[in-house]
């Protein structure tokens, strides 16, 4: 027993030791990429890459520690590339779809300065802010009339990234034409399938044939450039402005209170404080487990605004939980939530950290 007393002893001391280290080193990172930018040098050098690999392992004496410590400075270069690669992206911001988008709307009212960069989807947006090609990506989370984005949710599941601001943006849902054409001559709509949802009322009493598009924009642009008066859009006003359509009909959507909730994601070490925060969480295949862990956040006094389970992606009649807390996730209480959490769970993990004042605009 004294023998692991002092073992763990050396390695705590040396785990202190290793961390006031690695802030040196990035912080030697930052002024790297700093003169690779004033110089106009590329993120990646794979010379200077194979140098350190090449001393690191002269510096370790026994052998049998050498394979290990390859892969660990492997590893830490990795590390140093995403965070040069945040630093030099730190003024570009990501989205889904096509400017005039409602996705694109929302980043430029959270980022107003920021350059926005165009994904054709979800999961490249998330892979983008992973390997440090946008500094922040932009995504729609749920709409208050059709309920959550799914394939979001399970982004999020699936991936090492973190919410750091929740958005609240409004959404009214026009219906637009080439100009001068009249709304008897319109046969057939075009839009993403949450907006031609949002608006069924208004698409079943005209009758409309309804043709899903990959977002609210790129079916305007589609509308705007095929020349066929018998076609038509869902999309934002600026959107009709600026693909030069006409609006027909304002305000379709079903729900007068139309919003939807849009989510700013950041690299997994991103720690930002706040007044909320997500986790998301999968309990074992036992009845009262889902009960018993709610029960261990209401024990710790912490009021849940929100939860919601989804499937498992390819593992059948398998759960995760998404559950939005009322709490500073950086407090004592919430450490201590957190572990116990993760002692009856099959897993947890801290999703995000952000404010409530950082709804609507």
């Amino acid at each position: 027993m004294a023998d692991l007393a002092h073992a763990r002893e050396v390695i705590n001391r040396v785990d202190a030791e290793m961390a006031a280290l690695f802030e040196q080193r990035m912080q030697a990172v930052e002024e790297v990429i700093a003169y690779k930018l004033e110089n106009g040098l590329p993120v990646l050098d794979t010379g200077r890459e194979q140098q350190v690999l090449e001393q690191g392992l002269k510096r370790i004496q026994n052998p049998v520690y050498r394979e290990y410590y390859q892969e660990y400075l492997v590893h830490l270069m990795g590390l140093s590339k995403r965070y040069q690669r945040r630093l030099a992206n730190q003024n570009r911001v990501g989205y889904q779809g096509t400017e005039g988008a409602f996705s694109y709307l929302a980043l430029k009212r959270l980022f107003p300065e920021q350059e926005a960069q165009s994904f054709v989807t979800f999961g490249e947006l998330v892979r983008a802010v992973m390997s440090g090609e946008v500094s922040a990506g932009v995504l729609p989370f749920e709409n208050s009339y059709t309920g959550e984005v799914g394939e979001v949710l399970d982004l999020l599941y699936e991936s090492e990234v973190k919410i750091t601001r929740v958005f609240d943006l409004p959404v009214n849902h026009h219906l637009m034409a080439l100009p001068a054409v009249r709304l008897e001559e319109i046969q057939t709509v075009y839009s993403h399938q949450q907006a031609l949802s949002q608006c069924s009322r208004y698409l079943d009493e005209h009758g409309f044939e309804r043709m899903a598009y990959p977002n609210t924009a790129l079916a305007a642009r589609y509308v705007a450039e095929t020349g066929d008066r018998s076609k038509a859009a869902i999309a934002s006003r600026e959107t009709a402005e600026l693909y030069g359509l006409e609006i027909l009909a304002e305000n379709i959507n079903t729900s007068a209170e139309n919003t939807t909730r849009f989510i700013v994601v950041e690299p997994a070490f991103a720690e930002e404080p706040g007044d909320r925060f997500s986790i998301l969480f999968t309990v074992r295949h036992d009845a009262g487990a889902l009960a018993g862990a709610m029960q261990v956040i209401a024990r710790h006094g912490f009021n849940m605004e929100s939860i919601r389970s989804k499937s498992i992606r390819n593992v059948p009649w398998q759960y995760y939980f998404y559950a939005e807390l009322v709490g500073d996730c950086r407090s004592a209480d919430a450490g201590k939530l957190l572990a116990e959490l993760n002692g009856i769970c099959s897993s947890c993990r801290l999703l995000g950290s952000y404010r409530a004042g950082s709804r609507g605009i």
